[in-house]
């Protein structure tokens, strides 16, 4: 079986164009998770020039995303296309998109909540949680970028955002529930512990959807391949 790129499929002109426009959408919206990582830190470090900068960072990158998602969108109902690959391109950008929206929910999440009652060592956690999802981000990007050029490129790297996701499954079970059980009982605030449950619960939604764009991804190299 050939190693060649997948989207060989995908044809000429108006369909590259859409690709294009694609990887413009990913970068966007690893974009959104690199700015929830740079939020979440400028929140735990006290520093709001930090943490304004990458709210205004995931929120443009988040917008940009949008716009673009509109605009593949579009091209797709212009264009001639097989129903199932036009089927894959709107999934792929569809699941993509929840990525960048849960990011800025997430990053919206922290300047909601007042950084002197989260102690350093849930902290420290969640900076770690925030490495794992752009690292996952990132591998979800090249996993498609690879989908033109090397098949077996695509498939390796969307093993690895799994791996990705998983660590921050185990991330969450072993460290940050523990951690966030003993602070909800000393802190007894629950309008605080019901935000921090929600950002956690949005953080772990990014590193799930890069899971599941991933498998679309998988799925394109394995069947157009």
């Amino acid at each position: 079986m050939s190693a060649k790129g997948p989207l060989v499929w995908i044809g000429e002109a108006r369909e590259k164009k859409i690709l294009e426009i694609c990887g413009e959408h990913m970068k966007k919206v690893v974009d959104t998770v690199t700015g929830l990582k740079n939020t979440l830190e400028g929140f735990l470090e006290k520093d709001r020039k930090k943490q304004g900068a990458g709210f205004k960072a995931v929120f443009n990158a988040e917008r940009a995303a949008d716009e673009l998602k509109r605009k593949i969108l579009e091209e797709l109902s212009v264009g001639i296309f097989h129903p199932i690959h036009r089927d894959e391109i709107i999934r792929l950008t569809m699941t993509a998109d929840e990525v960048a929206a849960n990011a800025k929910a997430a990053a919206r999440k922290c300047g909601m909540m007042d950084p002197e009652k989260i102690p350093p060592k849930l902290g420290e956690i969640l900076k770690k949680f925030a490495d794992e999802l752009v690292s996952a981000a990132e591998a979800m990007q090249k996993s498609f970028l690879s989908l033109t050029k090397d098949r077996r490129e695509a498939i390796e790297l969307s093993h690895e955002v799994e791996k990705y996701e998983e660590m921050v499954d185990d991330l969450r079970a072993d460290e940050l529930m523990p951690e966030l059980m003993k602070w909800y009982k000393r802190v007894k605030d629950i309008g605080l512990s019901l935000l921090l449950k929600e950002l956690t619960d949005n953080m772990e939604n990014v590193a799930d959807f890069c899971e599941d764009v991933s498998d679309i991804i998988r799925v394109i190299a394995v069947s157009h391949a």
